[in-house]
């Protein structure tokens, strides 16, 4: 049977914690207590936004909450950790750290389930030892607001209304987690936008060929937010538009694209007024697909002279989002500018 529980799953340190979590044995921390975590969230050493992270838990898990600091509850964390990934440290209570590069997963026995990824040099305290593995504790934090109590629907807090949430274990065709760890792209072939590390849970949007667009919930802080223009969506790609019609005819979208030429409409066209001139683009970029965007006189006059490949950002309105034989969205111009090299 294999002994290190590393090379079975290879998480980053702060992947969900999975499993039983009880409350120290202290004076404040009240047993009966129990709560449902109804969304992933992190496990931190100090009750504020900035602590230092422990690790992270998983939906649906069931914890005993202790110590409440503003928004914060305290619990401890109890499992098994590979004993070859630990190493004896006498610190501030504690008995041993976590010594293995990368980390080490801890379980809910020996070989059982994944508890959390703990990072290297992670502090912890021993409690007894059985053949090639020791239990171990820590005491953390969490946000209260991603718990439920369990005598409650396990629900999400949105606005004034609640959301029910599904049973953990469902199983959803458009769910999945991150095998290993890779770079968030803009597009396929596009700018990276950001790294995801392996285990993270995604939402698969939609699929084209060899890739998918995935959904990733998180948070950050409203204050480093820029508003966007009113009622104009970013980020939408043009699969997503060709494969919901419904959803954003009408809509008016932000895109960069590449200019190809100025074209007159015809029978293929049938998304456009006969002989009413359009702009032929590819985009949004990265993606390599057409797309028609319909333009007044004054409009042509400013972009007719743009060398071909010319990148710009422009706002439209989608009067189809598949045209009626070649499949490629029409919008209608409303603002652009042209993207400086």
């Amino acid at each position: 049977m294999k002994q290190s529980s590393y090379g079975t799953v290879g998480l980053p340190a702060w992947l969900a914690l999975a499993g039983i979590l009880v409350v120290a044995a202290a004076s404040e921390v009240h047993a009966q207590d129990r709560f449902r975590v109804i969304r992933a969230e992190n496990f931190r050493q100090e009750p504020r936004s900035g602590g230092r992270l422990l690790g992270r838990v998983n939906e649906g898990t069931e914890l005993a909450g202790g110590a409440r600091s503003g928004r914060w509850i305290e619990v401890t964390l109890e499992g098994w950790i590979w004993v070859q990934s630990v190493r004896p440290e006498t610190q501030d209570g504690f008995d041993l750290a976590v010594s293995r590069s990368g980390g080490e997963n801890l379980r809910d026995e020996p070989n059982g389930n994944i508890l959390a990824r703990l990072l290297t040099g992670f502090l912890l305290e021993e409690m007894e030892r059985r053949t090639g593995w020791v239990r171990v504790r820590r005491t953390g934090w969490m946000w209260s607001q991603s718990l439920t109590g369990v005598s409650e629907p396990a629900t999400q807090a949105t606005g004034d209304a609640a959301v029910t949430q599904p049973p953990p274990n469902e199983a959803r065709l458009d769910r999945a987690r991150t095998a290993g760890r890779m770079n968030l792209l803009a597009g396929p072939d596009g700018d990276t936008l950001g790294v995801l590390r392996t285990g993270t849970a995604v939402r698969v949007v939609t699929r084209s060929g060899e890739w998918a667009r995935v959904s990733v919930e998180g948070w950050v802080r409203a204050v480093d937010l820029e508003s966007g223009a009113d009622g104009v969506l970013t980020g939408v790609t043009r699969t997503e538009v060709r494969s919901r019609p419904a959803e954003f005819q009408g809509q008016l979208l932000r895109w960069t694209v590449q200019y190809i030429s100025l074209q007159k409409a015809d029978e293929l066209r049938r998304g456009i007024p006969a002989d009413r001139r359009y702009m032929l683009a590819r985009g949004p970029v990265p993606e390599r697909g057409f797309v028609y965007v319909v333009l007044t006189e004054e409009q042509i006059a400013a972009i007719e002279n743009l060398p071909p490949l010319t990148e710009m950002t422009i706002i439209g309105r989608v009067r189809a989002a598949r045209s009626q034989y070649l499949g490629n969205p029409i919008l209608e111009l409303v603002d652009f500018a042209v993207v400086q090299p």
